[in-house]
């Protein structure tokens, strides 16, 4: 049985693959999925927004969710694959096309078994989880866990050898801020800079304060205050009216978060008016962060020991996935399937434009949600 499925999860992915499609815009993905759907005579629907496919299947008052993503980057592939990305600057970097592949296959199994279901399992298949807009945020928003118990997802993982299945207890992924900071000056010669207003010398004060402030509220408190972009002016005889800077904060604590904010308003209006310049912030959370529910965690790695699977522990993150959002309306988890082999050169990260996986730990991801979903609803 999990031979077949995984035979198939296959074929799916290396289509995917072929036609990786961002953001939003996955109109050859969600046909691809829609036609399996079709094939395998599960029932769906696009109501929950752009891009997105949710089936449902099954019966019973009891409703859990499986969750997988779909989008892939704007990355130029670098490694000459059989089935190597048809479109130009776009690529699967991050795995996405294997989490598609292997729900689809999921949902195979679950409907040759639907006689079998004593609760409904509804089938989420999501666009935008790398884009600056959520796709989970989205379809959150637009009621997709109405009703639903507990959701599960899983990722690829080329930091774990093939065949193994990876678990966290608790706090796995950190929430994640994207802000933007602009400050705003006035233009004057260089060798009449008090007529000007300077934005860079705004910008820089506000760096060194905020980095030092951060690292006074956070005391034991793990978090990133990472500046990606720092950017004023044109040329060098101009005072630069202004300047910006992109910042990935990233944290756990959500009081420590909001102290941050306060902070950083503060600092960056004081400066602001000192200088006699202006100041916009763009603060909002792309997503929470992904608390792995110790009791599902316990009975995910209960029924998947069972199975004959080999799990691993894995270690908190400070990285960030938008599944936090539907942890804002249920409990749930992420686990981590094994995907790094280093004969089949299968070790670059993701988001690399080497990267590539080992398909034969798709097998071990298939087999742990469908003996998951099999025998939780057993305890119903």
């Amino acid at each position: 049985m999990i031979n077949k499925l995984y035979e198939y999860a296959v074929a799916l992915r290396r289509e995917l693959h072929q036609y990786p499609e961002v953001g939003f815009d996955l109109d050859r993905t969600v046909k691809l999925v829609s036609g399996e759907l079709d094939k395998i005579g599960i029932a769906y629907t696009y109501a929950y927004g752009k891009g997105s496919v949710v089936a449902e299947l099954g019966q019973g008052k009891k409703l859990i969710a499986l969750r997988a993503d779909m989008d892939a980057l704007p990355v130029e592939e670098k490694i000459d694959l059989p089935y190597k990305s048809k479109i130009p600057g776009q690529m699967h970097a991050c795995g996405h096309d294997s989490h598609t592949a292997i729900l689809l296959a999921v949902a195979k199994y679950l409907k040759e078994n639907e006689k079998d279901l004593a609760c409904r399992v509804r089938l989420i298949f999501q666009p935008s989880e790398e884009g600056a807009v959520s796709g989970a945020k989205m379809l959150v928003d637009n009621g997709v866990m109405d009703g639903v118990e507990h959701i599960l997802c899983t990722h690829c993982e080329n930091a774990m050898e093939t065949g193994n299945i990876g678990i966290c207890y608790g706090d796995y992924m950190a929430a994640c801020i994207p802000a933007t900071i602009r400050f705003r000056g006035r233009t004057a010669h260089a060798a009449l800079s008090e007529f000007g207003i300077d934005a860079v010398a705004m910008a820089v004060e506000a760096y060194g304060k905020m980095k030092t402030m951060v690292a006074d509220e956070a005391g034991q408190t793990k978090y990133i205050w990472s500046v990606g972009r720092f950017q004023g002016g044109h040329v060098h005889n101009v005072i630069a009216d202004l300047c910006e800077m992109d910042i990935s904060f990233r944290f756990y604590d959500m009081e420590f978060a909001k102290r941050v904010e306060k902070n950083v308003r503060s600092i960056c209006n004081e400066i602001a008016t000192r200088y006699g310049g202006s100041v916009e912030i763009i603060w909002n959370m792309s997503t929470g962060a992904v608390y792995n529910d110790p009791a599902i965690v316990e009975t995910f790695a209960q029924t998947a020991r069972n199975a004959g699977l080999n799990l691993q522990p894995m270690p908190q993150r400070m990285s960030s996935e938008d599944f936090g959002w539907y942890l804002t309306k249920a409990p749930g988890m992420i686990f981590r399937f094994g995907t790094r082999n280093e004969k089949l050169g299968c070790t670059a990260l993701a988001h690399r434009n080497d990267f590539c996986i080992d398909e034969e730990g798709m097998k071990a991801a298939i087999q742990a949600f469908c003996t998951y979903v099999m025998n939780w609803q057993k305890e119903i």
